[in-house]
């Protein structure tokens, strides 16, 4: 556990020397942020939707009247 704190303290100092170093750096890391976040957003609406789909009926509430 002390392990993961040092190696996520030491990628936070090491993701800000990268991106204070050059402004075409800083830009590039955040288009990069942007595109990871985006994706993890678009598959995780993707999988939930699934997940409510398999869950839900295909007829759901009650069916078309029959005329007599």
């Amino acid at each position: 556990m002390v392990n993961l704190v040092h190696n996520i303290t030491e990628m936070i100092r090491l993701f800000t020397e990268v991106a204070l170093s050059f402004p075409g750096s800083t830009i590039l890391l955040l288009f990069g942020a942007l595109l990871v976040g985006v994706s993890v957003l678009v598959f995780g609406f993707l999988a939930l939707g699934g997940i409510g789909a398999a869950m839900v009926p295909d007829t759901a509430g009650r069916g078309p009247q029959r005329r007599a």
